[in-house]
């Protein structure tokens, strides 16, 4: 899904609106209306990836570190950990 067009969308809908504000509302609006959300959904985003990228390397080194203790069990070596 494309998220980020939403997420630019959000940051002009909510631009558009500050301009129509005073100086000061305006930006306090602007940084609590677009700014924040975009930041705490862009930084969700980016913790999800790395959880992700962190499991599927466990994952990864589950397999080789298996892969590798059945090798020497067909060896006929005792596997020791």
């Amino acid at each position: 899904m494309p998220m980020h067009i939403v997420l630019m969308a959000w940051l002009f809908v909510t631009f558009t609106m500050a301009l129509t504000m005073g100086a000061a509302a305006g930006i306090a609006f602007f940084s609590v209306l677009g700014v924040a959300p975009v930041t705490l959904y862009t930084w969700m985003i980016v913790r999800r990836r790395a959880a992700a990228r962190r499991g599927s390397r466990a994952s990864a080194a589950a397999k080789r570190d298996g892969a590798q203790a059945e090798r020497r069990d067909d060896d006929g070596e005792q596997a020791s950990r």
